[in-house]
């Protein structure tokens, strides 16, 4: 949530009430054919989750117990193209798009919390899954924790992977740290040249992130998405909430990505010299609020477990693989 410092104020950015979304069904981006193919092993289906409404999933495979990823803000389920096998050598791994991105359905309305989460419920339903561990990325914990204190039986366990935040409580902290936002680059805009062809746009998400985030993620939002994330009407229609923390009664895990110096922050920022001392003051107010939330996260979730990894990437499981494989292997214990 806070990682992203060229957008500052996440939470200001997708607000905390709904708005009616102005777009219907998804539109589909013309693509230039080329060579690439995604080679990740999964079968891709949808599953119902509403009247008019289906999610598409990935089935990674794998037997035991069922981890169900769910991606972050605009992200879809090929964002675990890569993370997802890792545990299928003792779990059964799924991934699921929420509605409104990717290859779901886009309907009209439906992006506030209790409406996912009735998704993910839905989803579990058709699927015949009884019971999963949930591992969610970034604006996921939204849904998680609601899920968790909603449906108590249906979890097993839950993992945050930089996730675990009260986004209402840090726009809150920030506004009163900040009343004059820190002088911070803007975040690049892509040029005609880096949206003229999938390819091209990928390498321009590489190159400004700084992290390889899995080109089908990037190549599927390209297609049904568009390029421009805020024109995307799911959103500004998607709300957050002050997590209800107390009524979790699974085992939690959150493990998040700590920024401490500008040299970790993307590569357009640490790299834009006129703007290290405002860049610098960011990390600081910023951190200062991440600190607070993840104390909240650890003193409210009776069984909550935190894992602090210092100059990762917000898309922690990528930057930081490896580690977060066996923090998660660690907490999820044998198979069942």
């Amino acid at each position: 949530m806070i990682r992203d410092l060229s957008r500052l104020f996440f939470v200001v950015a997708i607000g905390t009430s709904a708005v009616v979304p102005q777009g219907g069904a998804a539109q589909l981006r013309p693509i230039n054919a080329d060579a690439w193919r995604d080679t990740a092993h999964h079968t891709a289906a949808m599953v119902p989750v509403a009247a008019d409404v289906r999610l598409h999933y990935l089935d990674f495979g794998g037997q035991g117990p069922t981890i169900v990823f769910l991606a972050g803000l605009g992200n879809t389920a090929h964002a675990f193209d890569n993370f997802a096998p890792r545990f299928t050598d003792r779990f059964h791994c799924i991934a699921l798009t929420r509605r409104g991105f990717g290859e779901s359905d886009h309907p009209t309305d439906g992006y506030d919390i209790p409406r996912l989460v009735e998704d993910i419920r839905a989803a579990l339903d058709a699927l015949r899954l009884a019971r999963v561990i949930l591992v969610g990325h970034s604006i996921a914990g939204e849904e998680m924790t609601r899920f968790a204190a909603t449906y108590p039986d249906r979890i097993e366990r839950l993992v945050y992977l930089d996730a675990a935040y009260d986004r209402v409580a840090a726009d809150s902290m920030l506004q009163e740290i900040f009343p004059v936002p820190p002088n911070v680059p803007p975040r690049p805009v892509p040029t005609t040249a880096d949206t003229a062809t999938a390819a091209a746009y990928v390498a321009f998400v590489h190159r400004t992130r700084g992290v390889d985030i899995p080109e089908a993620d990037i190549r599927t939002r390209y297609r049904y998405d568009g390029w421009n994330e805020e024109v995307t009407p799911a959103y500004q229609a998607m709300t957050v909430e002050h997590p209800p923390y107390r009524a979790v009664r699974a085992p939690a895990l959150a493990i998040y990505a700590v920024t401490d110096a500008v040299s970790q922050l993307e590569p357009w920022q640490r790299n834009d010299r006129a703007h290290a001392a405002g860049l610098l003051e960011a990390i600081r107010g910023n951190e200062f609020v991440d600190r607070t939330l993840r104390s909240k996260f650890k003193n409210q979730v009776a069984r909550g477990e935190v894992v602090e990894l210092h100059g990762a990437h917000h898309w922690i499981f990528v930057s930081n693989a490896d580690q977060v494989v066996n923090a998660m292997r660690r907490f999820l214990g044998p198979s069942r």
